[in-house]
């Protein structure tokens, strides 16, 4: 039976018509979901569709220079990875211990002969800065501390070349920002994630949309 990491309890006939079109996962990436589930922590891998999207976005986009933020365990960066092409490079940033030694791990096992993947351990906000001098990037997906996302934000708007592509996970907290919440955060991840999604919507900043993804998906373009 095919595992796609879907994050709803219950799928849709809609989800599994979605996912019955999909091309069945690699071996690698089925690791790294087992991996999240040894971690207790599957629920949040990101799921095979919204995966493909990110993947299509980025090679679309012609990234070559490309930083996401919160590795987990290495799933989303073997698809933005494949995206990349020849001499491309991918920074995945990531502060939990367990979860940089599962990514490793994965890593490890991908051809990096043509392009590379570099796994940064740490507090993003601190290590962004650091990797900041091999940009200008061309894209950022933020699906890191929900708490920080302005700071990342505010960190693609400066190294992020102008026409960069950012894209952001969960921007809906499981309906938090709208007042309906089915799961409990804080009132200042709330505020953060409102001002976040504002900003992102502010037309002079940025060419915008949002994708109804289960968690919400923001795709914008820096002006």
């Amino acid at each position: 039976m095919r595992r796609w990491g879907m994050r709803e309890s219950v799928l849709s006939h809609k989800d599994n018509y979605m996912l019955s079109l999909l091309s069945e996962e690699s071996d690698l990436k089925k690791r790294s979901r087992q991996f999240a589930d040894e971690l207790n922590l599957g629920r949040i891998s990101i799921n095979a569709a919204e995966a493909k999207l990110i993947q299509t976005l980025v090679r679309t986009h012609g990234c070559r220079k490309f930083v996401e933020i919160g590795t987990l365990t290495g799933l989303s960066a073997q698809y933005i990875f494949e995206a990349l092409p020849e001499g491309g490079e991918l920074w995945t940033l990531e502060k939990d211990p367990k979860h940089g030694e599962y990514s490793a791990q994965i890593f490890a096992q991908l051809d990096q002969s043509q392009k590379k993947i570099h796994l940064v351990m740490g507090d993003a906000r601190e290590e962004l800065e650091k990797i900041a001098a091999q940009g200008p990037f061309d894209g950022v997906f933020i699906d890191g501390n929900k708490a920080a996302y302005f700071d990342y934000l505010t960190w693609a708007e400066k190294n992020v070349r102008k026409g960069g592509l950012i894209l952001a996970d969960n921007i809906f907290l499981s309906g938090s920002v709208w007042g309906e919440p089915a799961q409990k955060f804080s009132d200042k991840q709330i505020r953060i994630m409102q001002d976040f999604n504002k900003r992102l919507a502010d037309p002079s900043l940025f060419e915008s949309a949002i994708i109804p993804t289960f968690e919400g998906l923001y795709i914008a373009l820096k002006k």
